[in-house]
Formats: C-alpha cells, structure tokens, sequence
C-alpha cells in the first residue's frame, strides 16, 4: 500500500473518531454541479439534519504545503457543494497561507499518530488534576430538658442513636465509608446532605444523674467539597488526532486510551488558583483527571452549640 493511501486512511479514521455521528468516507467520489464530472475526495463528511457535506483533501508531502493547495481545494468546494473543506498534512503548511486558508474559510490540519513511525509528532496534551477533599459538619437540633449535661469527652462528639439507644452513632466513621465509596457526590461548589432515615435522639445525662434520650431534629451529615487543581502536560505512546493551525496549534485528540493517561500527579505540575478561567481559554482538547482524597478515621475539630429558645439548641461539630 502507498504511503499516501495509508495517510489517507488514517485521516479518515480520525476524522470518524471525531465525528461520530456523520457519514465519514475515504477516497469519495462526488459528481460536481458545475464540472458535471466525478471529483476525487480524499475523505468527505456528510450530515443528514441539517444537511452538510465537508470535504478535507490529505497531502502527504516532503515539504510544507503551498498557496495553490488552498486555490484548489477551494476549486472543488465551489463545483461539489462543500459547506466546509480542510487541508491536512504530513509536513505542515507555508507560513505565507495561513491568512488565506483563513479568509478563504479552508481549515489546515497536521495528522498525529503516537504509535505511527511516519505520523508521529512532538506533543503533549495538557492535564487537569483535580483533587477533592470533603468539609464536614455535623448538626441538628435537640430538645435539651432543665438539668440535662451532655457527654463533652466522647470522639465522636455529641452521642446520638438511632436505634433507641441500644448503639451510638458514629458520623464520622458513617461519612468515611460514604466518601471512599462508589456512590459519594463529590461535586465541587455546593452543599451536600446526609440525613437519617430514622428518629435520631441525643444522650443526655439528666438532672438525676440518669441517662436519658432526647429527641433531635433536622440530624445532618453536610459536606462541602473544595478542590486543588494543578495543570500538566503528558507525552502519551497512544493517541491520535489532529493539530488545528489556524487555533492556536489545538490538538483535538479523537483517540486516547484510559491506561496512556498517568495515574500519579507529576511534582513539576502547575497548582492553578482559578481552574474555572484556564478551562475557558484552553484549545483543544484537555484531559481532567479528579482524585478524591481518601480519609481515615476523621475527628472532630470544633463544636458550636446555639441557644435557639426554651429548651432548644443547635450544634454543628466540624470534622
């Protein structure tokens, strides 16, 4: 097989990758509206609602592509229809095209390929590392009688029951198997709940020295989630796609496997203090990675208690 046929394929295979819901075709064949004649496409791209058709012509040459490229694709757009037309190449365009390809609305393209001998090229895609550490509190509102002393020396802060007091309720421990499992929300910038499906009730020692239960209510695990963010860059051994040269040198990937991203942040990484404008102004395609931090045996770090009214309080413990 040609190397140019081989370029050719690839490029259609991307173009597909990144294009999953049109028709993707290699070395197409479209009667022109002017010519009357079958044009030659290297890869086409066509969509139903609403209809489209795109055409990319592939070049796989030893020096940077020229002005006549750009006069011909253009050429063939007019005769076939094309709504939109591209120009991809192995060996880069004339710096004196740029502008031209622009105003003529012609897209230009370098193909990657990690694991192609003849395709691969020197880049790196950047990373978002995202790691997530939960803010606990843990309140409620019990019914405290004249003379009632709750216990102060207990680690896991105020001793609530759910089951009439036959155990205690651990939140603490409760929020660490929540928050190393599978299920746990850890969305960033809101305020999540965990509340019990049954009547939670306080242990209090009352005027008489006698272990009583008072009833609470609105018990409440909250958590906040507040990320660190770094930015980095890998080199991955698998990835494919394409470079955009007139955005900036974007690289779309339309291919890159979970096991080609790295596992661990890189100490050189870039802690980044506002990740929501770097997402903004980023080109091209950028891999997030979000590691939560597992905990382990969380304690409580401060306990507030407000007087509401007769016989009412409020507590949060901070853990």
């Amino acid at each position: 097989m040609r190397r140019s046929i081989e370029f050719e394929r690839l490029l259609a295979k991307i173009v597909a990758e990144l294009e999953p819901s049109a028709v993707v075709t290699w070395d197409d064949h479209i009667t022109g509206k002017l010519s009357e004649r079958k044009r030659q496409i290297d890869v086409s791209i066509r969509r139903e609602e609403p209809t489209f058709l795109g055409i990319i012509d592939a070049k796989d040459y030893t020096r940077p592509v020229s002005i006549e490229r750009i006069d011909a694709l253009a050429g063939v757009m007019r005769d076939v229809g094309a709504n939109y037309g591209a120009l991809a190449s192995s060996s880069g365009f004339a710096k004196s095209i740029h502008t031209y390809a622009r105003k003529a609305g012609i897209s230009l393209f370098n193909v990657h390929d990690a694991q192609s001998v003849n395709w691969s090229l020197e880049l790196k895609v950047p990373i978002l590392w995202w790691e997530l550490m939960p803010v606990v509190e843990i309140g409620g509102k019990p019914y405290f009688e004249a003379g009632d002393t709750i216990i102060m020396d207990d680690p896991r802060g105020i001793q609530v029951t759910a089951d009439g007091g036959e155990t205690l309720v651990d939140p603490m421990s409760t929020f660490e198997r929540y928050w190393n499992g599978p299920t746990a929300n850890r969305t960033p910038g809101m305020r999540h709940h965990l509340t019990s499906d049954k009547p939670v009730e306080a242990v209090v020692i009352d005027a008489a020295g006698n272990r009583q239960l008072r009833d609470v209510q609105d018990y409440v695990i909250a958590y906040t989630v507040q990320p660190t963010v770094w930015l980095g860059k890998f080199q991955p051994a698998e990835c494919r796609g394409l470079v955009d040269v007139l955005d900036e040198q974007a690289f779309n990937v339309s291919h890159l496997p979970d096991t080609a991203i790295p596992m661990q942040r890189d100490d050189s990484w870039e802690l980044i203090e506002e990740p929501d404008k770097l997402a903004v102004t980023a080109r091209g395609t950028v891999v997030v990675c979000t590691a939560p931090v597992l905990i382990s045996d969380p304690k409580i770090t401060s306990l507030h208690m407000t007087h509401l009214e007769s016989g009412h309080t409020e507590w949060f413990s901070q853990c």
